[in-house]
């Protein structure tokens, strides 16, 4: 039987932020800030059951490296099963912050993108910090990290290691959800 968010949600909510999945509205919002023609290598944090995911699938280049990191075991099993015969995509069960070795062991480089579903306001602020600290360096320098948040309650922690380029509230989605749009500050430093 497929895990659903609700269930999963009950589960552990501070790693699933919603009960219900993305709508079309916030999917296509999020993906619009992505130069899939130039785009060599995307991670997602949180793919849940792949919303965002087949929507990435449908815009990349068949040649575009697809990295999932999933911390619920549940839905990367679901995940593993639903993208086994797709090329370029690896599933991986872990945590954010650990990105860096999972890239290494796959052999791969800088990402381009970083599509970021993680519920911040539920996360500890450890982690949260810990898991932007460790994706700032990961990120090419015109890369770019793309969230969604039901709230901008993190904004000031997203801008000790992040500049925000762009943000949009989409209304057509439950919860209404801020798309926010991060490149790496240029110094490579968290600012206080």
């Amino acid at each position: 039987m497929l895990p659903s968010f609700v269930e999963e949600f009950f589960r552990n909510p501070a790693a699933v932020g919603s009960l219900v999945p993305s709508s079309r509205e916030l999917t296509a919002k999020v993906l619009e800030s992505i130069d899939f023609a130039r785009a060599r290598c995307i991670v997602e944090y949180g793919p849940g059951t792949g919303v965002f995911t087949d929507a990435l699938l449908k815009r990349r280049d068949p040649a575009t490296i697809l990295v999932l990191v999933e911390v619920n075991e549940r839905f990367t099993k679901l995940l593993a099963e639903r993208y086994a015969g797709q090329p370029n995509v690896h599933v991986i069960l872990g945590s954010a912050d650990q990105t860096g070795d999972y890239l290494r062991e796959l052999g791969l480089g800088p990402v381009d993108y970083v599509v970021c579903s993680l519920p911040f306001s539920s996360l500890t602020q450890r982690l949260g910090w810990r898991i932007l600290e460790h994706t700032r360096p990961l990120l090419t320098p015109e890369g770019k990290l793309i969230l969604f948040q039901y709230s901008r309650q993190n904004t000031k922690l997203f801008g000790k290691f992040f500049r925000l380029q762009k943000q949009a509230h989409v209304l057509l989605n439950l919860p209404p959800a801020y798309v926010l749009v991060y490149a790496p500050n240029s110094d490579g430093v968290a600012t206080s």
